[in-house]
């Protein structure tokens, strides 16, 4: 007997250009394998929709089956992904479409659908007036025509109560369920920090949103002044040449770059002093600032989006604003107090259970059996 087949919507699984080098790490990628674990798990057939520059239907020894689409990039190819999406849901009698990025079902939305909503990503300094009220609208409209949408944060939620009347109507529609790290992967480190120099892990892309300039020109400023820091980054092959173009400097100081797999990342949080989220706009909760959480390596992250959602000031981390003397500062106080950093350490193993893939697992298994059986 044939399984019923639900639909994972995810634009970005692949390198747009360069779809053939596999699977790219982030935080997105790895929630869509949870998810596909977890329908695997319930009895169903998994088929995952991207995008990538050609045409292609994969088969990955974790992702399983992988359908691209070569709709345009960004912005521009939305409505032709959502009406493919659509088709491909419609051709294979889907049971479910669960959709990774919201505006693309505001062209064609199947149905029964939910959402994943990961934040607010629209939050950014180079929106005008127009494009932001047409984004506000399209999200809202969009966000309504789903049976669910899973919050990753709370601050989505308050913005859609702030900015629609219509939510009043079916405030069960958003459900808040945080982002999760699995307990086995990402075990608690007991050990104190013991080494002489202190590893600062930057665990993002390279992007400018993501303020991997803030945590890069810190650490600059943190050597210069004779600090004995050692800045990591953990990303992608591709990217590598980015970071040098921006920063040569740091081929003159002691610093790593490294491209781990997804489980390979629990020995840099364990091994690291501190964990950075410099986030400047468009952040859920983000899946590092978990990670660094349920391993133990206290975090300093910005005050966006709902990473004071993970980050409590004071008990498992700091929220500051993104700026890189504010970085500096909260930095500097955690390398001159090492027993406070190790209190905040201690602190962390309290949230284990708080942000852990059973829990997660067992809440979104909820949601998705209420929208399949209703």
């Amino acid at each position: 007997m044939a399984k019923d087949i639900i639909i994972i919507e995810s634009q970005f699984i692949f390198n747009y250009d360069n779809p053939e080098a596999g699977i790219t790490v982030g935080g997105t990628q790895r929630y869509t394998l949870e998810l596909k674990n977890l329908l695997t798990n319930l009895g169903y057939e998994t088929i995952i929709v991207t995008k990538a520059n050609k045409n292609l239907t994969l088969i990955d020894a974790q992702f399983g089956k992988i359908v691209t689409f070569d709709s345009k990039y960004g912005n521009r190819g939305t409505n032709n992904f959502s009406r493919r999406v659509y088709r491909l849901a419609k051709d294979k009698n889907a049971k479910l479409v669960i959709y990774s990025d919201i505006l693309v079902s505001y062209k064609k939305c199947y149905t029964p659908s939910i959402a994943i909503q990961h934040g607010i990503a629209w939050d950014n300094p180079y929106n005008n007036k127009v494009l932001r009220g047409i984004l506000n609208k399209r999200y809202i409209e969009a966000t309504l025509k789903h049976e669910k949408v899973i919050c990753v944060d709370t601050n989505f939620i308050n913005w859609m109560r702030e900015r629609s009347r219509k939510y009043f109507n079916h405030p069960d529609k958003l459900v808040y369920i945080p982002n999760f790290a699995d307990e086995e992967v990402f075990k608690f480190s007991e050990d104190k920090y013991e080494d002489k120099k202190y590893k600062l892990l930057y665990p993002r892309r390279l992007v400018n949103h993501r303020g991997f300039d803030i945590f890069s020109e810190m650490c600059l400023e943190l050597i210069k002044a004779g600090y004995a820091v050692v800045p990591i980054y953990t990303i992608d092959d591709f990217n590598v040449k980015v970071l040098y173009e921006k920063y040569p400097q740091l081929k003159e100081v002691e610093h790593d770059v490294v491209s781990p797999a997804m489980d390979e990342m629990a020995k840099y949080y364990s091994q690291a002093y501190l964990t950075y989220i410099p986030t400047r706009w468009s952040e859920g909760t983000s899946l590092s600032a978990i990670e660094a959480t349920m391993v133990g390596c206290p975090i300093i992250a910005s005050d966006v989006g709902g990473l004071s959602n993970v980050v409590i000031d004071g008990f498992n981390g700091y929220i500051v604003s993104p700026s890189v003397e504010e970085f500096k500062k909260k930095t500097i106080e955690l390398i001159n107090d090492e027993e406070l950093r190790d209190n905040l350490r201690k602190n962390c193993k309290q949230l284990r259970s708080t942000f852990g893939l059973k829990r997660w697992i067992k809440q979104v298994e909820a949601v998705i059996t209420s929208v399949v059986n209703s």
